[in-house]
């Protein structure tokens, strides 16, 4: 058989000896009837950063690790001479590459935390919230999560701790066959689900019916074939009481192999994987596959950078908490990452959904328990999550989960440490409760005699468990009426409102009334809307104009901004503004419409030309006010540095630059030099670029010292409006700048506003 090979998301870390040696302590251990914890709550016995020394028989111990200690630099914590001869110390890095390379040393491994038998939480379920979700329901009692998960990797070994009800097996000439004789598969489902009863771990959905559908051998590797073997036998599964649903509602794909998203399901490049997952996403079945682990874009992964799954990156946490307080415990993948960090192997991009802990993670093996990193440990937190998820909301469809997720996720992580711009929030489900209710009130609506669009706000409130997607819908309208919502549905826990419009072509004669229904996958509540008659006019006031500050000057344009007052409405209130302008003294154009909380409008002026504003109100009912007009018009001319108006004193340097308006500005490196221009209108403003290093220029109008305007930014940016002076009619002004100190300041260009 021949095809790609495969390999796990993460496959079992090519540890250093000095950590495979600890994950073999770990297990023993655990036979020992003590359990090792991903880490200790008593900082008495913290195990960062200390090591056993363990060394040859026949040496003396304590003369041999003073020796070591005065020549290394470390001091000697405990030493042991009869169960074996050795010691424990605190050492860095070096120092045990060191101790290594020394010939009376046999082994040095790293010490860790060890508890009484009992159930551990591991660090990364505490993270994303699962023991104070009420679905996962962590109290040591055995309470089963109600939902079927499928977890594609090496198979899974039927360890107590888990409740592995079958599988299949691609990987091998029996579909039986599903053990796992690699591990990555069983840690996967410890953290899926491990049992909540009382000893070993606990997942995020405890106890859920986990279905082992092996596609990779003991080594981690498989065929491509495999892994469509295994899409297959689960898109088969379908639920016994209602076939037309799936079996299995979540699946787990730690597995990567490279290709790309043709974003048609495979049928542009022929990616057969992808179009086999994608029937498996359209039979209503929720994939969750790692980002993979190149510290990369995950674009180059699949199935990772397929649109129709959640993709995983992989946070560092070292304690279970937020807060980024709990150090640099955690050593994998050759280096320690920082506590609440993104993880320094982890892909990354736009098409990663959601972050989940994945570094150092505690979990079920074939033989006990171990720690394994990779994003490979942290989809599976994403896919116990789903199964919360579905086992309290059924009838989710794949895409609601991710939005459920991502709503649900948190952005409380040092989210500055993840290498691209498009920060995914951090897995949570401790808001994650049974599915919950909502109920409806509206508001009195109303609309015009003479008909148009008469609007009913609606609102949904929710219960402290109630957040999926409502959708609205209305009936009983009158003969030739249009409706529509905005928005069309609400989500969240908070209360929300839509808007039910309502269109007549024609008069009305009386009021009436319709249903307003709202539905969330069944659930559906309804209530009465009633439009009543108003005939009121609402009442508008009229604009005005200013150059915006802090703006570019365009090549050819004025950065404006146009507003207005509040109208006002004594019965339905206002609704809407609509903003015309006109130029030229040309025709009245529409310049913008804006909802009644909107009344300002951000326009240009093209230089020279004549421009005036009006508006006019509508109300909830439809009915529009008159127009109010602005009392003047405004007209922009620029005036370039060039200019003879303008007077130059002190020392000047012209700067010829294309950027700068007009292509050229003048600078001055000396205190007191000046700008000075005698103006007639209604406003003036100063353009100059900014930069790093800049100075400033103190305003003087018509004698009158007014501020002191800095040109220093972070960020050079030419063609800048630093300063703008306004009056209460057009008028002649004389503006004076005057460079204050010894760093340069710019003076581009004056725009008279008349």
């Amino acid at each position: 058989m021949s095809g790609p090979r495969l390999t796990p998301g993460d496959p079992l870390m090519r540890r250093p000896l000095a950590l495979f040696a600890a994950a073999v302590l770990l297990l023993a251990s655990a036979a020992a009837g003590v359990t090792a914890a991903p880490r200790s709550t008593d900082l008495s016995a913290d195990p960062t950063g200390r090591w056993i020394v363990v060394l040859k028989p026949g040496t003396d111990a304590d003369a041999v690790a003073a020796s070591q200690g005065q020549k290394v630099g470390f001091s000697v914590d405990r030493t042991f001479r009869h169960a074996f001869r050795g010691y424990a110390a605190r050492l860095n890095r070096d120092q045990v590459t060191k101790l290594k390379r020394d010939g009376r040393v046999a082994m040095v491994v790293p010490d860790e935390a060890i508890h009484a038998e009992g159930q551990i939480i591991p660090t990364g379920i505490s993270r994303v919230g699962a023991i104070r979700s009420t679905i996962a329901a962590v109290d040591n009692t055995d309470t089963r999560v109600d939902a079927d998960v499928a977890i594609v990797d090496t198979g899974i070994t039927a360890v107590a701790d888990l409740n592995v009800i079958g599988g299949y097996s691609c990987a091998n000439t029996s579909s039986a066959a599903w053990n796992d004789l690699n591990g990555h598969g069983t840690h996967v489902a410890g953290t899926v689900g491990a049992i909540d009863n009382g000893s070993g771990v606990v997942g995020v959905a405890p106890g859920v019916r986990l279905w082992a559908v092996k596609i990779l051998d003991a080594s981690g590797s498989g065929l491509l074939s495999w892994y469509l073997c295994g899409l297959d036998w689960i898109t088969a599964q379908r639920d016994p009481v209602d076939p037309s649903r799936p079996l299995i509602e979540a699946v787990n794909m730690s597995v990567a192999k490279w290709g790309q998203d043709d974003a048609n399901c495979g049928y542009t490049n022929h990616d057969v994987l992808h179009q086999a997952i994608c029937r498996l996403v359209g039979s209503g079945v929720t994939v969750v596959a790692a980002a993979a682990n190149d510290s990369a874009s995950a674009a180059a992964r699949v199935p990772a950078s397929y649109n129709e799954v959640i993709t995983v990156s992989a946070l560092a946490d070292t304690d279970g908490k937020p807060g980024g307080l709990g150090g640099n415990r955690c050593f994998s993948w050759g280096t320690y990452d920082k506590d609440d960090t993104f993880a320094d192997f982890s892909n990354y991009g736009s098409d990663v959904d959601i972050i989940a802990p994945g570094k150092c993670i505690w979990s079920t093996v074939p033989d006990g328990y171990q720690y394994m990193s990779g994003t490979s440990m942290a989809a599976p937190h994403v896919t116990g999550a789903v199964a919360l998820l579905k086992e309290s909301r059924p009838y989710l469809t794949p895409s609601e989960v991710r939005e459920a997720l991502q709503y649900l996720g948190s952005t409380d992580w040092k989210n500055s440490t993840d290498p691209d711009p498009y920060h995914e929030r951090l897995l949570d489900v401790s808001r994650l409760g049974p599915r919950g209710d909502f109920g409806l009130t509206d508001q009195q609506g109303y609309i015009s005699p003479d008909g148009g669009t008469g609007h009913v706000g609606i609102t949904v409130q929710r219960d402290s468990t109630s957040f999926e997607r409502v959708r609205f819908s209305v009936s009983g309208l009158p003969d030739g009426a249009t409706a529509w919502f905005s928005p069309t549905s609400v989500y969240g826990f908070a209360a929300a409102t839509t808007t039910l419009s309502v269109h007549l072509n024609g008069p009305v004669t009386h009021q009436f009334s319709v249903t307003v229904t709202a539905d969330e996958h069944g659930n559906s509540h309804s209530t009465t809307a009633n439009l009543a008659l108003d005939s009121d006019s609402p009442t508008a006031a009229a604009p005005t104009s200013a150059i915006r500050v802090h703006q570019w000057l365009g090549t050819s344009s004025v950065p404006v901004l146009v507003g207005w007052n509040a109208g006002s409405d004594a019965t339905s209130g206002v609704w809407a503004y609509e903003l015309q302008r006109r130029v030229d003294g040309g025709t009245w154009t529409t310049a913008a419409t804006t909802a009644a909380s909107t009344r300002s409008v951000a326009v240009n002026e093209s230089f020279n030309h004549t421009y005036q504003y009006r508006v006019r109100a509508q109300d909830g009912a439809g009915n529009w006010s008159s127009w109010a007009a602005a009392g003047s018009t405004s007209t922009n001319a620029v005036m370039q540095e060039s200019s003879s108006s303008i007077g130059w004193t002190g020392r000047w340097t012209r700067d010829t630059y294309s950027y700068d308006s007009g292509g050229a500005a003048r600078y001055s490196t000396t205190s007191g030099s000046t700008a000075r221009l005698s103006f007639t209108g209604r406003a003036i403003a100063v353009v100059a670029p900014i930069g790093r290093y800049r100075g400033s220029l103190a305003v003087y109008i018509d004698g009158t010292y007014r501020t002191t305007v800095s040109e220093l930014a972070s960020r050079g940016a030419s063609r800048q409006i630093v300063y703008l002076a306004t009056f209460s009619s057009v008028g002649t002004h004389r503006i004076e700048l005057r460079v204050s100190g010894s760093r340069r300041v710019d003076v581009d260009a004056f725009v008279i506003r008349r």
